[in-house]
């Protein structure tokens, strides 16, 4: 690395569009962070605060100060050690280039917290408070980007997954060492701080392959394939006009798809829960939600209100919305499907870890679906208190299209030599398809200020509806295709639930873990439904059967939509062992070959929401761990929860070598040791929940449904 006051100049790569100038070279920043703990006055290790009784941790104060900070032009990289010398470095890039520069920074969240008190800052742009995608530097001509939104990578993984010719470096800096912009820094720590800017530099480039300038390239993951759609539809009447009449402008009607939207089904059979279980396979659809979007038909027109009462009334090819009061209501399997959350109200109901077992009565928004599940797997009684229909058909066949040539280029580029980088960009827009079609144009607004920080504010009825006419006139996908989307794989795979019923013992969106003796043929039956449902969209839509079921670098065949057996070829089963505890945790016990002696050993793995997979799997010796109060120590697992700091006074801090330093960051973020307990709560719920996916909710005076 070169310290900042070397820097003379560097050679401009200005681009002229129309509305603006700016410069093409690659910009990267990133800072390292010591975060230490004040006690009664006295300064520890961020470590020691794992060991803290619960009385001295309320007492805590908590600091953070800025130590070195690198800013990359291309590949060649400069440091300083204080904020003040990265204004001066900022001022002299600005008079060399006065043009716009796009600064990418990886989590810029993270960045931004400690930027905020140092820099004037504007045109925010964040998902939620503290979720910030860009920003602009009042003082400077630097537009600050989060390469995290844009890859949806972590860091260390950027380069395996891109095949970057730059590794990011694992373990080099302690970061339980208290370092100030004094600490001396070894060449190998110095290392460590500029080969961050160096991965996030090489990736970019990867992205320039294709967007070649800096201003194409989108501000998300999703945004990629959403842009490319938006392009090839921008003049196209016919599909414009078929997307656009699926789009409800009715507030009513936005807020019951709000209501009747659901994710993924994640849940553990109850009757396993605690159980070291034997010999488990484990099946995957797949690529679930894109076979959903190509074999079944959507909305294609607004929701109109209709006096559907029965379930006998409801008509073959038109969708349904509907607001249901079910009463007596009880699961007729062991495993239950009705999640508490999405239920108006509740009265006298029984649970099974977040899912209704029974209940006396509840109220529920569904689509066709949905409703149509529930009375095929529960006893009960109803009333529809609400109906809207809308006409069924396939989606508009530019679309239709796009997801298929998506599926057929990812498929033939996977496992090709030479082609890595090209097949993760293809995988990362295919994974997309069902995003774009949820994405949330309707949001509370989010403004950052330099005085005020952060303020929420919820949009108004106005507000709303202006966005939703704007969809309808703009807009080119509707958020009614992503409701019926995520029913449709719902309902694909809780059928194969209910029919493995007490073999079935764990699932979760796309994927299926049966116990030994389960009846293969129930997976082989539903694989035969998927190739005759894909051979008849096939005929009618008078589409290649090639488009479904492309050959991939072997020659094999892959068709969309079918479960496939996860698992090594030399393991009977894909687990020798399995055991959970809920939603989002459990273990598993396998066997892998080891690289070096060819041997095959045992392999222990862990999914638990909040804890790092391959360092949490460490700390279990056995599966028989793996129960409730169970610690995941942050000593074994490393993981850190965030505080943020928005008001920090000066401060005196002793540095690694009993150097003093006056502190005078203001505002920052404290990262210290977090534990987990194992247990069968739902606080895995808040953990998985991104409030950036929570549209605005239009205000009605009076709700049907009370």
């Amino acid at each position: 690395m070169i310290y900042w006051s070397k820097y003379k100049s560097h050679e401009s790569k200005i681009i002229e569009t129309k509305h603006k100038k700016f410069d093409n070279n690659i910009y990267t920043f990133d800072i390292e962070v010591t975060s230490y703990i004040k006690l009664k006055g006295k300064q520890y290790n961020q470590n020691v605060y794992e060991s803290f009784t619960q009385k001295e941790k309320d007492k805590c104060e908590f600091y953070s100060i800025m130590y070195i900070w690198m800013f990359g032009i291309n590949d060649t990289v400069y440091y300083g050690r204080t904020w003040d010398e990265l204004k001066k470095f900022l001022a002299k890039i600005d008079e060399n280039i006065p043009e716009k520069k796009i600064v990418y920074i990886h989590n810029l969240s993270y960045e931004f917290q400690f930027l905020r008190s140092q820099f004037l800052i504007e045109n925010v742009v964040a998902r939620t408070e503290r979720k910030v995608m860009k920003c602009k530097l009042a003082d400077f001509n630097f537009e600050l980007r989060c390469s995290y939104f844009l890859a949806n990578t972590k860091l260390e993984r950027l380069p395996s997954v891109y095949n970057l010719p730059v590794e990011k470096m694992v373990g080099d800096l302690d970061y339980s060492v208290i370092r100030t912009p004094l600490t001396p820094l070894t060449p190998k720590e110095m290392g460590y701080c500029e080969n961050d800017c160096l991965v996030l530099y090489e990736y970019i480039k990867v992205e320039l392959q294709t967007y070649k300038d800096l201003s194409k390239i989108p501000l998300t993951s999703t945004g990629k394939v959403r842009n490319e759609l938006k392009h090839i539809t921008y003049n196209n009447f016919t599909y414009l006009c078929r997307a656009r009449k699926a789009i409800n402008t009715d507030p009513h009607v936005y807020n019951l798809l709000q209501q009747a939207f659901m994710g993924g089904y994640t849940h553990a059979n109850y009757c396993y829960t605690d159980m070291l279980i034997k010999g488990v396979d484990s099946y995957d659809f797949t690529s679930s939600y894109p076979y959903c979007m190509i074999a079944y038909k959507y909305p294609s027109s607004e929701f109109h209100k209709c006096t559907v009462k029965r379930r006998e009334d409801m008509i073959y090819n038109f969708a349904y919305l509907l607001v249901v009061r079910f009463t007596n209501i009880s699961s007729n399997y062991f495993n239950n499907f009705i999640s508490s959350s999405k239920c108006h109200y509740i009265r006298g109901g029984c649970y099974d870890n977040g899912r209704l077992i029974s209940a006396l009565e509840i109220e529920m928004t569904l689509t066709d679906v949905d409703f149509n599940f529930i009375l095929d797997t529960h006893e009960c009684e109803y009333e529809i208190i609400e109906s809207y229909y809308a006409t069924y058909n396939y989606l508009p066949r530019l679309f239709y299209d796009f997801i298929l040539d998506k599926y057929v280029k990812k498929t033939q580029l996977k496992n090709v030599d030479g082609k890595e980088v090209e097949y993760q960009l293809e995988k990362g827009k295919f994974n997309s398809l069902y995003g774009m079609c949820v994405t949330n144009t309707i949001r509370d607004d989010v403004k950052y200020s330099n005085t005020d920080g952060w303020t929420v504010t919820e949009l108004s009825n106005e507000e709303i509806i202006k966005k939703l006419e704007h969809d309808k006139r703009k807009g080119f996908l509707a958020f009614s295709w992503g409701c019926w989307i995520t029913s449709y794989a719902r309902r694909n795979l809780l059928t194969n639930v209910c029919a493995l019923d007490e073999k079935a013992i764990y699932c979760d969106t796309d994927s299926l873990k049966v116990c030994f003796g389960y009846d293969k043929r129930v997976i082989l039956d539903y694989n035969e439904k998927v190739k005759e449902k894909i051979n008849k969209v096939s005929k009618l839509l008078q589409i290649p059967i090639d488009k479904y079921e492309p050959k991939d670098i072997k020659g094999e065949k892959h068709m969309l939509g079918l479960f496939e057996k996860e698992g090594e070829p030399y393991n009977k089963y894909t687990y020798d062992e399995f055991i959970t505890q809920g939603a989002k945790k459990y273990a598993i016990k396998t066997k892998k070959k080891d690289k070096d002696t060819g041997e095959l050993v045992d392999v222990i793995k862990i999914t638990v929401a909040g804890v790092p997979k391959d360092k949490g799997a460490r700390a279990l010796h056995n599966l028989n761990d793996f129960r409730d109060n169970f610690i995941f120590k942050a000593s074994d697992t490393e993981k850190q929860s965030i505080i943020y700091i928005d008001s920090q006074q000066y401060n005196k801090v002793v540095d690694v070598d009993g150097v003093e330093y006056m502190n005078t960051d203001l505002t920052g973020c404290c990262m210290i040791p977090c534990s987990y307990e194992l247990g069968k709560s739902l606080d895995y719920c808040e953990l998985l929940t991104d409030n950036s996916s929570k549209r605005a909710v239009f205000r009605e005076e009076v709700n049907s449904f009370e």
